[in-house]
């Protein structure tokens, strides 16, 4: 019986999900988020120290 049944297709998502693919994307884009962030803080405490941050 079982080589008559059929086999299910894997849903991609359901692979990425349990190969940790998601996971590792989510900590590249954190990763990505952090450092836009710091350039961010950066030009901000350079245009303060400059007097030339504006509302």
């Amino acid at each position: 019986m079982a080589a008559n049944a059929k086999l299910q297709p894997v849903d991609p998502v359901i692979e990425k999900l349990e190969s940790g693919e998601y996971e590792r994307q989510l900590d590249l884009f954190q990763d990505i988020i952090d450092e836009a962030a710091a350039v961010l803080r950066q030009a901000h405490a350079a245009m303060k120290a400059e007097n030339t941050l504006r509302s």
